[in-house]
């Protein structure tokens, strides 16, 4: 019997999401508690409109904390390597001599916010840039809300070819691209340019959010020349080495960044007024006992780290042959919306995850530190306590979303979300397409997980409404890059490291217009050549 998609259907399928944004933007809520609530929207309008069994909920339920899983490791190892450099005294280290190498306050939130944020976005992801970046940005000044604002708006672009191309490669299973060379090319072209013109978007954004129009007229040099390098580097790469083509381009990106720093033009203080720094300006950091290569070492093991295992072929086949799955059993609605057997559902490799390099890298750096007397026993105390305390707040939350995700997809509220759409907008469906992949990670926080529940769908309602397949497709995976930009669980690791835990909802509310109005702007593009 197939799911009928009818407006009162629809409507339930949307009771969740509307409810969650209600609460977090308009009423402010801890995002705790806007979640609890959403998490049980999506249980009532699932057993009582679409007829999910109780069986059907629990194990989708299931897979929901199961899947939280990996994004609590990361939020727990991002905190504690945070809280190793702040008691080493590492973000004073550089604070001091980043203002030093870059006198210049917009080029520093460029150089921070921007490229090294989606420097990360490249072996890393999982939330680790938003995490990472945030209270480096508070240590140069940046106010604690523009600190969690401006990684999510920056990092939003690398999402699709970040991570290894992990969200890319996900599209390619999950559709016919894989099996079509040319397909293939062709989407991973119209994806380059989409995401490309979304992070020169990103930077234009971050100066204008600066000053206005004289931050733009201030950093326009620098958005052109570090944008051109990472938008133009992903455009030339994706074609040849998805997994590296946003690597390699967001590395030469940093190390411009520094030496435009030496430049005329950048290498005197522009520090007029702007919201983004606090009245008080930067910490003072003269009694730093750091250098800036020793303050950075957790983020140079981070790196090294990850990017040896990965890309060592020999050693990532090792250690990822150490897996965990859980099992779940075949389920279906009244309705006929079925769910197939998971004999190992979601495999996690942890040895190759990012919450284990995060945590190899806090390890090693906090023995370093250790040795050169900075962290004591007393020290290492206030660290697992801050870790804890951090934590928790935001691990609870990030489980309840995805447990609200996973009951909505599970019971076919999403595919009614995702079909009711396309039926409604008839051949304007290319406008739309962006949208369904911002949806997507919207809900699951994840390119990747938007690209496994939205994939195949795009790639059919492409085909019936006779638009090109590789274009549709490219339009869902770079939405779902801006869906990554203000989903609660991302702003939720941002707001937890930058210690604004609360925050959430006014993050949100600041980041919607702005991904909209990208998502709108990307299906104008891809309606006009679809």
């Amino acid at each position: 019997m197939p799911l009928p998609v009818t407006p009162f259907m629809w409507a339930g399928a949307a009771l969740p999401l509307l409810l969650l944004l209600y609460l977090l933007v308009r009423r402010q809520w801890p995002a705790v508690n806007a979640s609890a609530a959403a998490a049980l929207a999506a249980f009532v309008v699932a057993f009582m409109q679409y007829r999910a069994p109780l069986g059907l909920l629990l194990g989708e339920a299931g897979k929901g904390l199961w899947n939280s899983a990996s994004i609590i490791a990361v939020t727990v190892t991002a905190i504690l390597m945070y809280e190793v450099s702040r008691e080493a005294g590492g973000f004073a280290a550089i604070q001091r001599d980043l203002t030093r190498l870059i006198p210049d306050r917009l080029l520093q939130v460029l150089a921070l916010g921007w490229c090294f944020t989606s420097f990360l976005q490249g072996p890393s992801g999982f939330g680790v840039p938003i995490a990472v970046t945030a209270p480096l940005l508070i240590g140069i000044g940046v106010a604690p809300l523009w600190a969690v604002l401006v990684p999510l708006m920056a990092h939003a672009w690398a999402n699709t070819f970040g991570t290894l191309a992990l969200a890319w490669e996900a599209l390619a299973q999950q559709t016919s691209l894989g099996a079509d060379p040319a397909a293939y090319q062709q989407a991973a072209l119209w994806t380059g340019t989409l995401t490309g013109l979304l992070c020169l978007l990103a930077g234009g954004l971050i100066c204008w959010q600066y000053r206005g129009l004289a931050g733009l007229k201030r950093g326009l040099p620098a958005v052109l020349i570090l944008g051109g390098i990472q938008a133009g580097g992903q455009l030339l790469l994706c074609r040849i080495t998805p997994i590296l083509c946003a690597v390699l381009p967001t590395t030469v990106a940093l190390g411009a960044a520094f030496a435009l720093g030496r430049l005329p033009r950048y290498a005197r203080r522009y520090d007029e007024t702007s919201p983004m720094f606090k009245e008080e300006g930067a910490p003072r950091a003269e009694n730093a006992r750091l250098s800036l290569h020793e303050a950075l070492l957790p983020y140079y093991a981070l790196v090294g780290i990850s990017v040896f295992v990965l890309l060592t072929p020999p050693v990532a086949s090792f250690l990822g042959t150490w897996k965990m799955s859980l099992s779940f059993a075949a389920s279906a609605t009244g309705h006929g919306f079925n769910n197939p057997a998971a004999p190992a559902y979601g495999p996690v490799a942890w040895l190759t995850h990012s919450a284990a390099f995060l945590l190899a890298a806090s390890l090693l750096s906090g023995g370093y530190f250790a040795r050169k007397g900075l962290i004591g026993r007393e020290g290492a105390r206030r660290i697992m306590a801050n870790t804890l305390r951090k934590s928790l707040p935001a691990s609870l939350s990030v489980a309840l979303l995805l447990v609200m995700s996973k009951v909505m997809s599970g019971s076919g509220q999403v595919d009614v979300l995702a079909g009711g759409t396309a039926a409604a907008a008839g051949g304007l469906y290319a406008l739309l397409a962006p949208l369904v992949g911002t949806l997507g990670a919207f809900m699951s926080s994840s390119n990747v997980s938007s690209n496994i529940l939205f994939g195949a769908f795009q790639e059919s309602v492409a085909r019936m409404i006779h638009k090109d397949p590789a274009l549709i497709l490219a339009a869902q995976t770079s939405g779902g890059a801006i869906g990554t930009m203000f989903s609660p669980s991302k702003v939720l690791l941002g707001t937890t490291t930058a210690g604004i835990v609360g925050q959430e909802g006014a993050i949100i509310r600041r980041l919607l217009g702005i991904a909209l109005a990208a998502a709108l702007l990307m299906g104008l593009i891809v309606l006009a050549f679809a």
